[in-house]
């Protein structure tokens, strides 16, 4: 397949165009005679007001910042410091610019009440510790004495500090921390309370919670993240999590101030039973998974969606990304035509598939039968129950997501005054959903958008609202014939075949794996490194790993601008 240039790329995400003239020929009573379509525009600027001529823009860093620990990097740093778990659903929300909340993290304002979340989290796991007499003796390492200056508190808090704010305390910080333990050691008459409480404080702080990201200058004058910096933007990429003393001390010897340094340590780190995480943490932000757990259906057609089958949903997608990065290595491209599926007791059931040797706790990955109707991640339940309401398929919610998702063309949301139910029909007269969108696509309004997303979205039919499937819609055949991108396909199965021989989709998986990993949304700017990691990722055979190796060794992983 040819390789468009930077201008046909740009403006082949101009969906919006398209939508935006029909909405407005819906005002204005006529869709007119218009020669602009997504690949055309009058426009002679992009959306940061870069020329779009064959070349784009010189690359420039993004600002650096602060990012706030998204829901899952604080439970995790929590976990891997004080093996206690913590229920996130019990912190305050994450932001999810961009579609992910890895981006929204270095805006989203923490409430009030936020603050009291995570405080009340952090003093419920260090009481979990300190409850125990071994287990906090193990934690502490040292006999307190509840002294003044007492080695063994000072020790301590250096040495978990350093790991829990990423970087060595400076001594200013140490002698507040030992003055909070001195403190309650007195009060409360006990030294082990002196220490519970330094723990609480050095836990609360922003410096744990927060990550910084500002850079320092280099030796030709441009800002770069400092050792620690890299350390845990390195660490929380690739495990979710914070750095350990290995990758603190290549950090403190400048060892991560080379790409050679760099791509050692990410090599190490996923290779480590963790390092997992760097594409199934990056696969549940970018398939959203994260709406499985509070995701209601109708409970007289659906009785058996269960919290356990919610669960499996969501391993079962990230166990598959997982498997094939990492176990069987192969291309990404095979995402979407795979039988392999990591199922329990509950989600074999729903796939037909023998349970012997399950539970629902008990998953080991199986294969789907090799001429079944479901292959891929697109006819995972964990996809299908998504883009769903309570009682049935949306092929153009499912269409919506593989448009701004898998070929990197949003479609814009409908304006406020467009009618978004389909009309029930007649209940002596049955119609499929097809048959109802088609109705619906006769309004100017909605025909535009809908071209776009509902062909793409119609071969997944025959899955109903939590991915079981089924040959028959309110008792009248399913037609799942569609189109992705212009070339029909038959069914679902046949839509999974056909993206896993587009390169196109693997372009767009490199965008926005380098969203999650930078950090920010994609700038034009962005788009000479966006080209190079493609380059590459193609001469990889599309794996996964070598794109993570590829991104974090980039000049762009690494530099950052002034903060404005």
């Amino acid at each position: 397949m040819k390789k468009p240039s930077w201008h046909e790329l740009r403006f082949s995400r101009e969906v919006a165009a398209v939508c935006a003239l029909a909405f407005a020929a819906a005002c204005t009573g006529a869709l007119g005679d218009t020669t602009e379509g997504p690949g055309e525009s009058s426009s002679s600027t992009g959306g940061d007001g870069a020329s779009t001529g064959s070349d784009p823009p010189p690359f420039q860093p993004a600002a650096g910042m602060l990012r706030r620990l998204t829901r899952t990097q604080f439970r995790n740093a929590v976990r891997d410091m004080l093996g206690v778990e913590v229920d996130i659903h019990q912190l305050d929300a994450d932001s999810w610019n961009g579609n992910f909340a890895v981006v929204g993290a270095a805006t989203v304002v923490t409430s009030e009440r936020g603050v009291e979340q995570y405080h009340a989290a952090i003093e419920g796991a260090v009481d979990a510790v300190f409850s125990d007499p071994a287990r906090r003796d193990r934690f502490i390492g040292c006999a307190p004495s509840g002294a003044e200056n007492d080695a063994c508190v000072r020790g301590f808090i250096e040495a978990l500090g350093l790991r829990a704010w990423r970087r060595p305390l400076e001594a200013a910080e140490v002698d507040r921390l030992a003055a909070v333990a001195t403190k309650a050691a007195a009060e409360l008459e006990s030294a082990v309370e002196g220490a519970r409480w330094a723990t609480v404080a050095l836990f609360t702080s922003p410096n744990f919670l927060y990550r910084p990201e500002l850079g320092a200058p280099s030796a030709d004058g441009s800002l770069r993240l400092t050792g620690y910096e890299m350390a845990s933007r390195l660490a929380f990429l690739v495990w979710n999590s914070l750095p350990d003393q290995e990758l603190l001390d290549q950090a403190a010897s400048g060892a991560l101030g080379t790409v050679e340094g760099i791509r050692a340590a990410a090599t190490r780190l996923l290779e480590a039973p963790a390092g997992r995480e760097a594409v199934g943490a990056f696969a549940e932000e970018y398939m959203r998974l994260d709406r499985i757990s509070t995701q209601a259906k109708d409970t007289a057609l659906f009785p058996e969606y269960s919290p356990a089958l919610r669960a499996a949903m969501v391993r079962d997608m990230r166990g598959t990304w997982e498997v094939l990065a990492f176990d069987d290595r192969t291309s990404a491209l095979d995402l979407f035509s795979t039988t392999k599926v990591v199922v329990n007791t509950e989600l074999a059931q729903l796939y037909g598939l023998e349970t012997a040797g399950l539970g629902s706790d008990a998953f080991e990955v199986r294969s789907l039968p090799a001429d079944g109707p479901r292959v891929g991640i697109l006819s995972k339940a964990g996809f299908l129950s998504q883009f769903a309401n309570q009682k049935e398929g949306s092929p153009t919610l499912r269409g919506k997501f593989m448009r701004d998702a898998l070929m990197c063309t949003p479609i814009p949301p409908p304006p406020g005054d467009v009618a978004l139910e389909l009309p029930e029909p007649p209940a002596d007269k049955p119609l499929t959903k097809r048959q109802r969108l088609e109705i619906h696509r006769t309004e100017p309004a909605c025909a535009g958008c809908h071209s776009y997303m509902d062909p793409l979205g119609l071969p997944l039919e025959t899955f109903d609202a939590i991915g079981r499937f089924r040959t028959t819609d309110h008792g009248l055949p399913i037609d799942p014939s569609g189109e992705f991108d212009g070339v029909p396909v038959a069914d679902a199965r046949a839509l999974g075949v056909t993206l896993s021989s587009d390169a196109s989709v693997a372009e767009c998986l490199v965008r926005k794996y380098y969203t999650y990993a930078a950090g920010h949304e994609e700038r034009d700017v962005d788009e000479r490194v966006l080209d190079a990691l493609t380059a590459s990722f193609e001469g990889s055979g599309y794996k996964l790993r070598e794109l993570v190796l590829d991104v974090v060794t980039n000049d762009a992983f690494s530099s950052v601008a002034p903060q404005p």
